[in-house]
């Protein structure tokens, strides 16, 4: 029975591997979501814990609750590798209380352990950053020291112990949470220094503490990049701006003022159209969409002339009016503050228009009106 527990917990050491290396797209609303990419510094976290400790051996059926009752302390680091799996290192211990006949002795123990630990919260619901509350899985092996007591004459102990648990965590903000957790230990015959009676001794550890999560902590889901939604979001703005020189040029025809000839004509600029692609509800420019900035800081600069109009949308479909209009001027505010920050991009060079949803650039497809449109004039 041992070793198969023994083996079981080994199967699940490959888990954070697989964690990291799993395909992380998922679908949302029809649409596909990716997790955006996290580095190894990347949600990370120390727990500090205290509690009590029931030590079940050869003579606990005869005590008292509190004979077999003492305190235990655990410091540990982890971090999340995905929001569904995670593991930690622990370092824990202090005394085990034991029975004997008419008495109670103790075994000061020290305790190292590697736990996997699955977010149960966020396996079988969405995952939300922001919950209150999360419950974690715990699964994991440890190597256990029983020092010598020396008045009992028992000797030091060292055993490889499997152990089992839940945890609760209570968000307070999105550094610090509260967390009250409970785990089960296997442990040899003899690490209370008795042999017999039982084929295993075990302790149930009951444990407050508090749990800090370092910077960057939390995970963010990104719109997959749809090369074909880019490609025609372009071709509907270039139908657009056709449509535009075609009444331009109707109306210039009208007012034909004939020009002296000049020896040297300058070759004509290019106009700028372009689009940025912004996830539902969000303002935030995505990597796959910072191209299209990088190509209006080009246009720009290769035309110093030029000047460009800034649209933002939002979809119709998702939120309130009010919200809208605000999510549309925090689009606007992304793209400026990209093009003046990273691209040194005057303020004189931007006409911005906050459109919210009272406008819908592309009527037939909803998806399509989270975007900033980026004009030359």
């Amino acid at each position: 029975m041992k070793k198969k527990l023994l083996i079981a917990l080994l199967a699940m050491a490959p888990i954070g591997l697989f964690a990291q290396n799993e395909t992380t797209t998922i679908t949302s609303q029809n649409q596909e979501k990716a997790l955006k990419q996290y580095g190894f510094w990347d949600n990370w976290f120390i727990q500090g814990q205290i509690g009590g400790q029931y030590t079940f051996s050869e003579n606990h059926k005869p005590a008292s609750f509190g004979d077999n009752l003492s305190p235990t302390a655990a410091v540990s680091v982890g971090k999340f590798f995905s929001p569904q799996v995670g593991g930690r290192l622990q370092l824990g211990g202090w005394t085990s209380s034991n029975y004997k006949i008419d008495y109670t002795y103790d075994i000061k123990y020290l305790n190292a352990n590697v736990d996997a630990l699955f977010s149960l919260t966020n396996i079988f619901l969405p995952y939300k950053e922001d919950r209150v509350f999360n419950l974690i899985g715990i699964m994991g092996l440890g190597y256990v020291h029983g020092f010598e007591n020396s008045d009992e004459n028992w000797h030091a102990t060292n055993s490889i112990s499997p152990r089992i648990g839940l945890q609760g965590d209570f968000r307070l903000n999105e550094a610090w949470s509260l967390n009250l957790e409970a785990n089960a230990n296997l442990l040899r015959d003899d690490f209370n220094g008795v042999s017999g009676g039982e084929n295993y001794d075990g302790t149930l550890n009951v444990l407050a503490g508090v749990t800090y999560r370092f910077k960057t902590r939390g995970f963010e889901t990104v719109d997959v990049a749809d090369p074909t939604l880019i490609k025609t979001l372009n071709d509907k703005i270039n139908e657009q701006r056709g449509q535009i020189d075609e009444l331009k040029a109707c109306c210039e025809k009208k007012q034909v003022v004939a020009e002296p000839v000049a020896n040297n004509v300058p070759e004509a600029k290019e106009d700028l159209n372009t689009v940025v692609v912004f996830r539902i509800g969000k303002s935030v420019i995505d990597t796959n969409q910072e191209i299209n900035i990088y190509n209006a800081a080009q246009f720009l600069k290769e035309n110093p002339e030029a000047k460009v109009v800034i649209s933002s949308y939002a979809d119709k479909k998702t939120g309130t009016a009010a919200f809208n209009q605000k999510l549309s001027e925090k689009r606007s505010n992304a793209v400026v503050k990209a093009l003046k920050e990273q691209y040194g991009i005057s303020d004189d060079r931007f006409t911005v228009v906050n459109n919210g949803d009272k406008q819908q650039p592309y009527p037939d497809n909803n998806d399509w009106n989270r975007v900033t449109i980026l004009l030359s004039k």
